[in-house]
């Protein structure tokens, strides 16, 4: 606990510096990876990524071989993830419990574009795709398809629109 009080007392180094003269075993090159890995995390839109992604920046950036362990050494600030075999670094200020505080708005169509994946998929593995709707036509041609009728009305249903979608009912 001695040693964080300490390392929060040094000086605070801009990420976007030069770092080339920092000896990387010193306390003050770590807490310039903090401030490089906070900065690249906040850039982020849902404030967290996977631990591979970050160390594939390793020479870009001109890290030492062990850079992640600031992940460890700092909770405070990074919290990881290891669900699913997948270790994701998350910037914790970010978060209030497991929801994100400022939520850009490309998370909420991310979100909706799963929900649907995730609604497809589920739909062809119940065999719902291969419904077929006889809408009273004799030619086979002209037979519609189950989810296609649904998919006509649902995909725009939650934006608003001047134009109004006629769906065949």
């Amino acid at each position: 606990m001695e040693w964080l009080k300490e390392w929060q007392k040094l000086p605070y180094g801009s990420p976007h510096a030069d770092a080339s003269h920092l000896d990387p075993r010193t306390d003050v090159s770590e807490k310039r990876m903090v401030g490089v890995f906070h900065e690249l995390l906040h850039l982020t839109i849902q404030k967290k990524t996977e631990r591979r992604n970050v160390s594939n920046l390793r020479k870009p950036l001109s890290l030492p071989q062990k850079f992640t362990k600031v992940f460890e050494r700092h909770p405070g600030i990074f919290y990881m993830s290891r669900m699913c075999d997948t270790q994701t670094v998350v910037l914790r200020e970010a978060y209030d419990c497991q929801r994100l505080i400022q939520r850009h708005p490309l998370v909420g169509i991310r979100e909706r574009f799963a929900s649907m994946m995730r609604k497809g998929f589920l739909d062809r593995s119940r065999g719902l795709n291969k419904k077929t709707v006889n809408v009273g036509l004799e030619d086979p041609s002209k037979i519609v398809l189950g989810s296609e009728v649904e998919s006509d009305c649902d995909l725009f249903s939650e934006y608003d629109s001047d134009d109004s979608i006629n769906c065949p009912s």
